[in-house]
């Protein structure tokens, strides 16, 4: 056990993290869509990017580069803007997907490398992962031993946790995705789905609150 971190203490942020990492958001939204429309498999895939890019946050949080962010304005609206124009490609990209005489979508070949990039590329446009680690992770940090080995540990598990219920939602949406897509006008629902996810993203995005500070 590392220094600072006792069994209840991490058991109480399991418990916290697990609520937390349930409740449907912006990666939630992107990977139900992904399952929904290019089956299960290619949405694991992009989970893990997606988690990737959690515990990157969580090491830069660790090493202090969360405290930049947050203070940064300048960087913060970077990082932001180019998560609002990166879903809105995707939107424009899923509304010019091919279809099929059945009315089904054709979505291109997804290898993992290409996959697991989405997921990575989402997570890593979404600045308010790290200012939710600066506000939550520390709670159960004991500052009277050394601060970042923890804080590295409980992003670790908060990562792990997220990929699990991730996959959670990746086969719930795609047992959804198989039953719905067998009627034709379920198939043209799946098609519009991803368009009105992603631009409803961007524009969540665009217009919450610029900066905390």
């Amino acid at each position: 056990m590392i220094p600072g971190l006792t069994p209840s203490g991490v058991a109480v942020f399991c418990v916290a993290a697990l609520a937390l990492a349930m409740m449907p958001g912006p990666n939630v939204v992107f990977l139900v869509t992904t399952s929904l429309t290019r089956g299960p498999r290619a949405a694991w895939r992009s989970a893990i990017g997606v988690e990737t890019a959690t515990l990157l946050f969580a090491v830069a949080t660790a090493a202090g580069l969360g405290v930049i962010i947050a203070t940064s304005a300048v960087l913060f609206q970077l990082l932001k803007w180019v998560g609002v124009g990166y879903l809105i490609w995707l939107g424009i990209r899923s509304l010019r997907l091919r279809t099929d005489a059945q009315g089904q979508t054709e979505p291109p070949d997804e290898s993992w490398p290409r996959a697991y990039a989405r997921g990575f590329l989402l997570g890593v446009a979404n600045p308010k992962v790290i200012l939710f680690f600066l506000a939550f992770l520390p709670q159960f940090v004991d500052p009277a031993h050394p601060v970042w080995p923890q804080l590295l540990a409980l992003g670790v598990v908060f990562a792990v946790i997220g990929l699990l219920c991730d996959l959670f939602y990746c086969l719930a949406a795609g047992g959804v995705g198989r039953a719905v897509g067998r009627r034709v006008s379920g198939g043209r629902m799946l098609r519009r789905a991803p368009a009105l996810a992603y631009f409803g993203l961007a524009a969540w995005a665009a217009t919450t609150q610029q900066h905390p500070a």
